[in-house]
Parts: structure tokens; sequence; C-alpha cells
């Protein structure tokens, strides 16, 4: 993937008993931080393009790999959002030591949904910026939604029993074209089987933000063309959630845009981020 210009400028270390890796591309010590969360299956590593750029427009950016993801301890994709909540904060309590903040977080796919959880249950961070949002309390259809209680029920039996990743995202087509596209199904990293237990914490968390306003600025970033979940969708999630959010649509691009178009996301991310960070920078002078 060619990643090797932009990641001999991280700095890469692990955090806690559960051995989070954390991938650190610094800009200065009194610039805001960025946390970013990866989508289902991948770990940080894969976005050191877009993860470099970013940093470059003026944060301090820092990738998290869930647990028992990449280089992150654990069992092989096993995790709850609950213990990705806890390991967040156990980042942003390291981050505090070296930086002052503002603290935001970039969550892309189902990384979205555990930013929007982690803000939720730790202050500390003041702007969440959603790659796509699933929220599972809003199902996009009632085929979705009988999946997902199947996976529940089941969990209660076999909470070890893994399902192959493939039966729900196909990283090969959606990255058709892109070189990752062949090399993604021989990295020995990525997370291809999942267990139902972490499948049914997922799928079945409730959103916090669909009965509670919090004091975080939120934003989705969607592409108009998305092979996963339709624009149409995330305007149902704005209307459905009590927290208030805006919406960025990319207009001819699809779920992948990390990875095809990540010059693009970089200067979306990075003039909203820096808009908000602006904005309680010049609350807390007042």
């Amino acid at each position: 993937m060619e990643l090797e210009q932009y990641l001999q400028h991280r700095t890469a270390f692990c955090i806690g008993e559960n051995a989070v890796h954390c991938e650190l591309y610094e800009y200065s010590a009194d610039a805001p931080t960025i946390i970013f969360l990866p989508g289902i299956g991948t770990y940080c590593e894969l976005y050191g393009e877009m993860l470099y750029k970013l940093s470059q427009k003026g944060f301090n950016v820092i990738g998290i790999d869930p647990l028992g993801h990449g280089y992150s301890g654990g069992a092989r994709g096993h995790y709850t959002v609950e213990q990705m909540c806890e390991a967040v904060s156990d980042v942003l309590d390291v981050l505090q030591q070296r930086y002052k903040g503002p603290f935001g977080v970039y969550g892309y796919s189902i990384g979205a949904l555990l930013a929007v959880a982690a803000a939720a249950a730790d202050e500390r961070l003041s702007a969440v910026l959603c790659g796509t949002l699933l929220v599972p309390d809003l199902a996009p259809d009632f085929t979705y939604r009988m999946g997902w209680n199947w996976t529940w029920a089941s969990s209660l039996f076999l909470p070890g029993f893994k399902l192959p990743l493939k039966s729900f995202v196909d990283f090969e087509q959606l990255l058709k074209g892109h070189p990752a596209a062949e090399e993604i199904n021989r990295d020995p990293l990525i997370v291809f089987d999942y267990p139902l237990k972490t499948l049914s914490s997922l799928f079945n968390h409730h959103c916090q933000i669909v009965n509670n306003e919090y004091e975080f600025d939120a934003a989705i970033l969607h592409g108009d063309r998305d092979e996963v979940l339709p624009v149409s969708y995330s305007k149902r999630v704005m209307e459905y959630c009590n927290q208030p959010m805006e919406l960025m649509v990319m207009e001819r691009q699809g779920h992948m845009v990390p990875f095809l178009k990540p010059d693009l996301v970089v200067c979306l991310a990075a003039q909203w981020f820096e808009s908000k960070f602006i904005k309680e920078m010049a609350s807390a002078v007042l």
C-alpha cells in the first residue's frame, strides 16, 4: 500500500494492561488532539496516509487499534463497546499528561459507533466526527433488525462462535481498483472472523445520543454512493437522535473513502475539527 513514507512519522506505543496499541502523529504540544478509531476488521496502520496528512493540518493525531485487532493485545476480534470506551479513556489519561487539549475523536464506519459511545462516556472529548454512523437503535431495515436480534440471542448460548467478516463486509469488493484490494486478504492482522459476543455488543448497543443531548459537537461524513449505508440513513439518524449533528455529504464517494480519497477526508475533517476547536478555545479564554 506504499505507506512507508507516512508511517516513518509515527510513534507507536501501548497503553494499559490490555496493551492497547497506539500510533501517534505529533504536530506540537500546543495543538489540538484527534483520536482515530478504525473500521471493522482493520487497524490504524492501514490509515497511515490519512492520519499523517491530517496531522499536518495542525493536529496531534493518534490512532488506536481496538482490543484484539492489529497490534493490540487480547483475543482476536474480542471486545465490547464498554471495553473500548474504557480504552479510549485510558488513552486520554496518557494524552493529557502531554497535551492540554482540546480533544476530539474521529471514528470511521463501526469506529463511529465507538466514537460516539466514548464521547458520551468521557466529557473530555468535545468533538465527534463520524465516517458514517450506525445507530443500532435505528435499524436500516427489517432484515438488519432480524439479523441483530439473531446475533444477540445466539451470543447468549455461543458467545465465542465466530462469523466470517465477509458475511457482512467484503473488503475486496469495496476496495475494487485499489492496491489494497488484493493485499488485504493476505494481511494476518486483519480480523476476518468475529465472535458473536463482539457482534452482539456492537449491533445491539443502545446509543446514549438517542435520548440524551451532550455538550460535544458531532457531525456525520457520508459519501452519496456509500455501498454499506445510504445517505438517507444518516438523515434518519439525525432526526431520530436527540444529539444535534451536522451532515457533510461527499459527492460521488463510496464507503471506503479514507482509503480511496484520503486527501478529501483530510480536507473536510480538518476544516470541521478546526472550526469546533477554535470555538472551544475561544470560549475557554472568555
